[in-house]
């Protein structure tokens, strides 16, 4: 889901933890389907779109929702993960797709 459209939908009213919530819903069903270099790259790019809820809340991090596991600008779960993403979309998982189902 491009930024854009993220932030056209949150202008439009819709709810910002929500719209957080389907953006990693979809790159979660994303990686299930990943088999190529070109599909990890675009699920990184994807992973690293801000949305409205660290919109709202960059300049106040104790209100939001997800700062247990965000904890910007230190070494947090999410600085964790988002290295793991970027090392596993860079090395990708290619196996032919019948030996990844296996």
């Amino acid at each position: 889901m491009p930024f854009q459209e993220i932030l056209s939908r949150y202008e439009a009213g819709e709810n910002a933890f929500g719209l957080t919530l389907e953006k990693w819903v979809k790159i979660r069903e994303s990686l299930k389907n990943a088999f190529t270099m070109p599909h990890y790259r675009e699920i990184l790019g994807a992973a690293m779109i801000k949305v409205p809820l660290f919109l709202e809340n960059q300049d106040n991090c104790a209100v939001c929702p997800l700062q247990a596991i965000c904890s910007r600008g230190q070494e947090g779960s999410f600085g964790k993960f988002m290295r793991a993403i970027q090392a596993y979309c860079i090395a990708g998982d290619l196996l032919p797709k019948p030996l990844c189902l296996g």
